[in-house]
């Protein structure tokens, strides 16, 4: 596996070089790159994983699980992007270093598959890094990438459907030209939670129910069949902070904000390690790098 001194190297030469897209880790040699590889779709998770937390295992593993991005047979493939941009529209990169962000990806990418109840033969996973911040371009690039792939499912919170779907990002354009494209070789599979700078669940619905019925008329409303609403409920059970019990973690509370300021405390709760069971080394890896990027 690449060493954190590798990723900083491939850090490096993103910046410097003429790439749009740069893979740093499979999980096999081959991922996707066959000249004959034709897949469905390919899942792609763009976030920040600043940490990576249980949250962002679980809409992985329930996407995955879920037949309607991915086939159910006994030959069936799953393929997931973990997808890193150097610079975001809205974030600086701080705190933690990319290089060690693109370290605790690949950590996190052994867990996913194994606690969802998939029931296809193997999940493939590679970690990227882009120079793109937005979404459009980054579909492009991986599109470029990877010829084979058919459509891009794109999960995100409804905060990035709604940045999505800014116009402010598409500057000299109308939306429907800067994102015809996307919307039509791409999904949104979109989380939705009660927030309140986002608004209620119900109201968040609400704004693609709006699409649907032509009532945006910003935004063509056939991108309405684009987008699934998925929701945070059903909250997972996890080992408690100081004591083996199982407890019930929801979702909607967990963030790489809560995982950070649980870190400073000595605390492991949404850490990625804590629902997967992983192994020391991996536990005292994130701990690690978590309270490093808090220093």
């Amino acid at each position: 596996m690449p060493s954190t001194a590798e990723y900083e190297e491939q850090v490096d030469l993103l910046r410097r070089g003429s790439d749009a897209l740069r893979i740093a880790y499979t999980s096999s040699s081959a991922f996707l790159t066959s000249p004959t590889c034709k897949v469905q779709s390919l899942i792609v998770f763009d976030s920040s994983f600043n940490p990576p937390t249980i949250a962002h295992l679980e809409l992985i593993n329930r996407t995955i699980a879920n037949p309607a991005f991915v086939p159910r047979s006994a030959t069936a493939e799953a393929n997931v992007l973990l997808l890193l941009a150097v610079q975001n529209a809205d974030k600086p990169t701080a705190p933690a270093p990319l290089a060690d962000r693109l370290s605790m990806m690949q950590q996190f990418s052994l867990e996913i598959g194994r606690a969802a109840d998939c029931r296809i033969s193997k999940v493939n996973i590679a970690v990227g890094i882009t120079k793109y911040p937005r979404f459009v371009d980054k579909a492009e690039a991986v599109f470029h990438m990877f010829p084979g792939v058919e459509e891009q499912v794109y999960l995100t919170g409804y905060d990035t459907l709604i940045r999505l779907l800014d116009a402010k990002y598409y500057p000299c354009q109308t939306l429907q030209y800067a994102l015809g494209d996307f919307m039509t070789r791409c999904k949104i599979v979109c989380y939705v939670r009660d927030n309140p700078k986002w608004g209620t669940a119900a109201e968040q619905v609400q704004f693609v129910q709006d699409i649907k019925a032509g009532r945006r008329t910003d935004i063509p409303r056939l991108w309405a069949d684009r987008i699934w609403l998925l929701s945070y409920a059903d909250p997972i059970c996890h080992p408690g902070d100081v004591t083996n019990e199982l407890h019930k973690l929801d979702l909607a509370i967990v963030s790489s904000t809560a995982a950070r300021d649980a870190s400073k405390h000595g605390k492991v709760r949404f850490m990625i390690a804590e629902v997967c069971r992983a192994c020391d080394r991996f536990f005292a890896d994130v701990l690690r790098m978590s309270n490093n990027m808090l220093t």
